[in-house]
Order: structure tokens, then C-alpha cells, then sequence
């Protein structure tokens, strides 16, 4: 009889929590349609320094189109500086193109529109496909029949700030999103070889999608690792076709290590809320600012650390698939040493499994952590996504996530079931 009390207790709780995010959405919401009318309007004047990070996508794409016999170009920081220049663009940010030849092929299409046309027309699929990735997101996360939960689940996604902070950039984090989140959803409903052509896509965009790849990897879904090796592969040949292997050989060996010393000189929280952002800016606090080589030290154990613990997590004590697509996305952010605010899109994806299974089965205890606590710090967790990055929120927010996540791995025994494959 008490056990069934304390469970109607801890039921209540999690609907008033849920309920108590849904009023938050729904003011954020108004919020939103203010400042992107802000937006609009100071856009419709000055069109170089609209959507800025498009600026440095439409120069490679327009390499692409104009100087293919020289695609080195695209990763010559002169060349770029002076195309800003002559664009008009704001050049105090951090001036470097990072991306692999791939996304610059995949894309040039956009080069063939005038500049701003080509900004709205980029910004435009970006907002589709997140909105898209969104619903797919928490039909996957959320099995129940409660519709008020999945649009719950939906407005929790859109409604974050480093969503409209990443289309308001014109960045690519909301492809991303919508590129890691569309697999899940296949992968669920058994069409896993197509799962894998959108996994492919993300691999070669961002190449950090590789670690979702291992954990699908030691899930033994083949099918889906092998659709997107297939993939991965074809899109590079048809790359290698256009560009030449070079480029492509240089980017992995040269590039990669370039843009990331480039973009950790800029310094650490709130612009880099990685770990090794946070230690960066708590030494520097302290007046003991720590090493080059101690920064990479801690940052490169750390995330050893948890990419052993997570096979680990998923080898010997997975029981519920969804979770072991949040654990790999966060384990891709944590494990790099650069976590900028506009990445947390995709922590929008483990988050939400994790609020959407515990609506799913709110009588039952599904994690180390009691219902009542976990939906506390899940609500703490999107909140701080609710607003725009300040000092060490994200990291917080992403660290509360991770501990969520592994908390799933070791549920009470009472309601431990047979690992699922």
C-alpha cells in the first residue's frame, strides 16, 4: 500500500514538472517570435552580416564551383579574409572554414544563387529540417498516446536558444540534429538500411558522428553501420571525383588540427563549454591558468574515459535501445575538446529520449536517480537551454545530461529487464 502511495506520489510529481515546462514553452514561445522579428528587421538592412556563418559555407561552395582545379583554396585563410572583405562581412569573428570537402561539394549548388537569396534559402531548409528531426525526435523518444506530451517534446527542441541561435548564424547544427535524429527514428521502425544513408550524410558533414557509428557498432546494427560506410564512401569518391584526393587527404591530417588550435585560441567558457573550456576558464578564475599541455592532457583522458565507459555502458548493460542513442550523442560532445553553445542542438536529442521515456512509463523507476529527482534535473537541464549561453550553462546543463543518461544504465533491480538487441 505505501509503495503504491509513493508511486502515485512520484507519478504526480513528474506530470507537475511536465506540466511546469510546458508553461515555460509556451512563454518562450512568444519570446521567440519577438526577437526573430527583431532579426528580420535588422537583416533587411545589411545583408553581408545576416546570417554570418553562411559566409563562410558560400565562399567554399563558390570555390568549389569557380576554382575546382585549385581546391586548396578552400581552406586558404587569405583567400577567405579577402572575400569577407569584399562581401562586407563582419571580420572580428573567428575567420577560418573548418568543414570537410564533402559538405562543400554536397552543397555548391547554393553558390549558383546570389548571395543573400542563397542565406534564406539555406536558413529556410535548415528551420524545415530541424522542425522535421523535432517530430521524428519525439515520436521516437515518446511511445505513449498522450499528444500533449509530444508536442511537449517538440516545443522542448524548438524553443532552446542554440536552435534559433544556429539559425540565426545560418549554421549547420540544426542539419546535424535532423541528420542524427532521423536514423534513430528509422532504426525503431526497422528500416535500417535507409537509417544509414542519413547517418552517412553526418559522418562526412561533421566526422564527430563517428562515435555514434561505433556505439550502433557494438549494438551490432549492421545493417545500418554498413548502409552508412557504403554511403560515407560513395560521397567521398564523388567528392575525390570533383576535388581530387588531396584535399580530402589534407583536411583529415592538416586541417582538422589547424581549425581546432585556431578556434581553442579564441579562449574558454562561455564560447567553448567543453571541458577543457570550463577547466581553461576555472584556472584562469584562480589565478593558476593552466598549460597548453595540461588542457590536452585532462581533455584527451576525459574523453577516453568516457568513450571506454560508454562501450562499455551499451556492451554489459544495455536495456533499452533510445538510451543508447542519447549516451553515444553526448558522448560525441563531451569527448571533444571544443563544445561551442550552438552545438547543444544536438544534446536536444538526449534530452529529450530522456523526458520522453519517463513520460512514457511514469509509474515505473527507470534510473539510479528517483523519479522525482531526475525530472527536476531534466527540467534544470532544459532550462538552461532556454537562454542564451553565460558562463559555464551549457556546461552544466550538458554534464546534468550525461549523468542522467548512465543513471538509465543502473536502474534499481527491482525493474532491471533482459538487455534488448
Amino acid at each position: 500500500m505505501l509503495n503504491a502511495r509513493a508511486g502515485a506520489r512520484s507519478a504526480d510529481n513528474v506530470r507537475i514538472i511536465a506540466a511546469f515546462l510546458m508553461l515555460v514553452a509556451a512563454g518562450f514561445l512568444a519570446i521567440r517570435m519577438v526577437i526573430i522579428y527583431h532579426y528580420s528587421l535588422s537583416y533587411a538592412s545589411d545583408h553581408p552580416r545576416a546570417f554570418s556563418d553562411f559566409n563562410f559555407y558560400y565562399y567554399a561552395f563558390s570555390t568549389v564551383l569557380n576554382a575546382s582545379h585549385d581546391p586548396s583554396l578552400i581552406y586558404n585563410n587569405e583567400h577567405l579574409v579577402a572575400y569577407l572583405t569584399t562581401l562586407g562581412a563582419n571580420l572580428d569573428d573567428i575567420l577560418i572554414y573548418c568543414y570537410p570537402p564533402q559538405f562543400a561539394v554536397i552543397f555548391a549548388p547554393f553558390a549558383l544563387l546570389p548571395s543573400f537569396t542563397a542565406k534564406l534559402a539555406w536558413v529556410a531548409m535548415s528551420v524545415v529540417l530541424c522542425i522535421v528531426g523535432a517530430i521524428l525526435l519525439a515520436k521516437m523518444a515518446y511511445r505513449g498516446e498522450d499528444k500533449r506530451v509530444t508536442a511537449l517534446l517538440i516545443a522542448v527542441t524548438l524553443l532552446s536558444f542554440p536552435v534559433l541561435h544556429d539559425a540565426y548564424l545560418g549554421q549547420s547544427n540544426e542539419l546535424l540534429f535532423f541528420l542524427l535524429a532521423t536514423p534513430f527514428f528509422f532504426i525503431e521502425r526497422g528500416n535500417r538500411w535507409l537509417a544509414g544513408v542519413f547517418l552517412a550524410f553526418a559522418v562526412v558533414f561533421k566526422v564527430t558522428p563517428l562515435a555514434v557509428v561505433g556505439l550502433l557498432l557494438l549494438r551490432r546494427e549492421w545493417r545500418t553501420v554498413i548502409s552508412a560506410g557504403v554511403c560515407a564512401i560513395a560521397l567521398t569518391l564523388l567528392t575525390a571525383s570533383q576535388l581530387g584526393f588531396r584535399v580530402i587527404w589534407e583536411y583529415l591530417t592538416v586541417e582538422i588540427g589547424r581549425a581546432q588550435t585556431f578556434i581553442l585560441s579564441a579562449g574558454g567558457l562561455p564560447g567553448n563549454s567543453s571541458v577543457r573550456g570550463a577547466l581553461q576558464t576555472l584556472s584562469e578564475k584562480l589565478g593558476m591558468p593552466a598549460s597548453e599541455a595540461m588542457l590536452h592532457a585532462t581533455q584527451t583522458a576525459f574523453a577516453a574515459i568516457i568513450c571506454l565507459f560508454a562501450c562499455y555502458l551499451v556492451l554489459r548493460r544495455s536495456r533499452e535501445r533510445r538510451m543508447d542513442y542519447a549516451l553515444a550523442c553526448m558522448t560525441m560532445l563531451l569527448a571533444a575538446p571544443i563544445l561551442e553553445p550552438i552545438h547543444m542542438v544536438v544534446a536536444l536529442i538526449p534530452l529529450v529520449i530522456l523526458l520522453g521515456t519517463a513520460l512514457e512509463q511514469r509509474d515505473l523507476r527507470l534510473s539510479a536517480i528517483p523519479p522525482r529527482a531526475e525530472m527536476l534535473l531534466l527540467a534544470i537541464a532544459v532550462l538552461l537551454l532556454f537562454f542564451m549561453e553565460r558562463s559555464a550553462m551549457y556546461t552544466i546543463s550538458a554534464l546534468i545530461t550525461y549523468v542522467l543518461c548512465v543513471a538509465r544504465y543502473f536502474p534499481p533491480l527491482s525493474t532491471r529487464v533482459a538487455p534488448a538487441y
